[in-house]
């Protein structure tokens, strides 16, 4: 499946909804040429849908009504060669070991998927993420029913959940880009946690993990041998997800993470299609293209637009393999799938994590940590934007809540925490918006780099030998000649790529760069704000329109730059008009 959703009644008294079945019916997709399949029982109403990327289903079903659903790709495996089955055999095996009670079976899940097992007998639901949640998962439940999505403007749609603003959770999106551990915009909708399965019967709704990370101990091998073993593993997960495929797609930037997926599937005898998206005249554009040249992809090249940092890849992807000439010539077996190396820099990379990060986890200084954190990544929530009232509420919820997952972890090596803290939080939370509109741009992801027992071989790795990709460098000379030949983007303060830059390309990280880019999308910024300040729904109970309106005359003028304010003045009137004006604030 694609995209899975439902309602049970947790009581026999009540029956379920036919306006709940109707909304969940027709939101699953947007897409009309989708077929809608429905199951349904007295006590029971699931929907699906699948855009048919992986070639097989991912659903079973039994004469007494018990089913299971599966989107995505667990890639169970029972190897250690990089085999697998095919995804039916999978739902098959996971369809046969939950009947039995047996949930130890997503322990040999590698793949992002979220998986759902209603057993009819007794009524009861059972949903459960990945090792990350990277495939994300929804729900709501009171005591008449239980409500879930893999889609969150599935559960945004039904009248029938109260749609309350969660004022904690908006913040945590303004300050880092996502709210933090099971939280989403909405009081009472949970996002699934990592590894989780969430059961629940008539009576009781528990919530237990079949994976831990800060279990996984630190390895006392030599770093040859562990280098060797990642490599492994890389290619193990690789293979796993290729298949018998001969030619696929994938983003191509000039960085290091997709260019290792490409080589990784060149070493597979695979023709690999290549797009690369970046500015032109870009490190990004030119070191992309050379590589693909070295190895000898179907490369070709969409310039995003000026001022979009971070545009809709899947879209543009979409739209670029749609409108290629190669597209007939040289034939995908699987035309929806692309490869990406999303999770590259922050799982092997070990982006956002510094020595001083490092010795003060170990020190247990966790105010230290946190405020480290804070100042290299630059988050901080604008003061003069909110009521003083309610900016007293927030002003410390991003502090307590990075604390609250930090004292989740229990690594043998306490500087392991931080890191399972940015894979939990910060890097399972960048695919959502992916997977939020895959009906749209249909396209499934194959990420490597976040294959799990890959990800476990880089936990077992002392963590001082893996900041600022010194690691990962030394494990690119164990790859294709072709890697190490073209240069590529390096991150700043993190180790160089030693080979000659050549001049005159612009970098995305300088500052001259962002400049000009911030400065191209300062119009349609301006544009949009003044739109907000005008509007009769304004959040005035948490915003301060006249200090809004201030900041937007200063930033018009060049003399700050202040959209990040406005930025975070957007999110917050998005979910006040979705939850007509209801919030909650964080409670002390």
């Amino acid at each position: 499946m694609t995209l899975i959703a439902g309602i049970i009644s947790r009581n026999s008294n009540h029956q379920v909804p036919v306006s709940v079945c109707d909304s969940l019916e027709q939101s699953i997709s947007r897409n009309m040429s989708d077929k809608v399949v429905v199951f349904k029982n007295s006590s029971s109403f699931f929907v699906k849908t699948d855009i048919g990327a992986f070639g097989v289903p991912a659903f079973k079903s039994d004469k007494d009504g018990s089913i299971t659903l599966i989107a995505g790709e667990p890639l169970l495996s029972f190897n250690d060669d990089g085999t697998r089955q095919d995804r039916q055999k999978d739902t098959d095996f996971i369809h046969k070991e939950c009947a039995n009670g047996n949930f130890d079976v997503f322990k040999k899940a590698q793949g992002m998927f979220c998986a759902v097992r209603y057993q009819s007998s007794d009524n009861t639901i059972s949903l459960i993420a990945d090792k990350l949640c990277l495939r994300p998962l929804y729900f709501w439940a009171n005591e008449k029913y239980v409500i879930f999505a893999s889609a969150l403007r599935i559960l945004e749609g039904i009248a029938e959940i109260p749609k309350q603003m969660d004022v904690r959770a908006i913040t945590e999106i303004v300050g880092l880009g996502y709210p933090l551990g099971d939280h989403t915009p909405y009081m009472n909708v949970f996002l699934l946690k990592a590894a989780e399965i969430v059961q629940i019967t008539e009576k009781n709704i528990s919530r237990r993990q079949y994976w831990r990370w800060d279990e996984i101990e630190t390895s006392s091998d030599s770093e040859e041998n562990l280098l060797s073993e990642l490599y492994r593993q890389f290619e193990n997960a690789t293979a796993r997800r290729i298949g018998n495929d001969k030619t696929t797609l994938a983003y191509l930037s000039g960085g290091l993470d997709s260019r290792c997926v490409v080589a990784a599937l060149h070493s597979q005898n695979v023709r690999v299609h290549t797009f690369n998206f970046s500015r032109p005249n870009t490190q990004d554009q030119i070191f992309g293209l050379d590589f693909a040249r070295k190895i000898n992809t179907i490369h070709e090249e969409v310039p995003k637009e000026p001022g979009n940092l971070v545009p809709d890849y899947a879209l543009l992807m979409a739209q670029a393999w749609s409108a290629s000439k190669n597209r007939e010539t040289f034939p995908a077996e699987h035309p929806a799938l692309v490869w990406n190396g999303e999770g590259g820099s922050v799982a092997l990379g070990h982006v956002h994590i510094n020595e001083k990060i490092v010795n003060c986890m170990r020190e247990n200084q966790i105010d230290a940590v946190i405020r480290e954190y804070l100042e290299r990544e630059s988050i901080y929530i604008p003061a003069k934007l909110f009521q003083p009232k309610v900016f007293a509420d927030i002003s410390k919820v991003i502090e307590e809540g990075i604390r609250e997952e930090l004292n989740s972890f229990n690594s043998q090596d306490a500087a392991r925490n931080f890191y399972f803290y940015l894979m939990l939080n910060d890097q399972r939370r960048k695919l959502a918006g992916h997977f939020e509109n895959i009906d749209l741009h249909r396209l499934e992801l194959q990420s490597p780099f976040l294959d799990s027992s890959f990800l476990a071989s880089i936990a077992a790795v002392p963590i001082d030998s893996c900041l600022r990709h010194k690691l990962y460098v030394k494990w690119l000379k164990l790859f294709h000649p072709a890697v190490t030949e073209v240069p590529w983007q390096a991150y700043p303060n993190h180790e160089p790529c030693p080979l000659p830059m050549p001049e005159g390309l612009a970098y995305q990280w300088s500052e001259e760069y962002q400049t000009a880019e911030k400065k191209t999308k300062k119009q349609k910024l301006m544009k949009q704000v003044s739109e907000l300040l005008h509007t009769k729904n304004f959040p005035d109970k948490l915003l301060s329109r006249k200090n809004l309106r201030l900041v937007t005359l200063i930033h018009s003028t060049g003399w700050r730059d202040y959209d990040y304010v406005i930025e975070a003045a957007q999110i917050f009137q998005s979910y006040w008009e979705k939850c007509s004006g209801e919030y909650v604030l964080p409670s002390h």
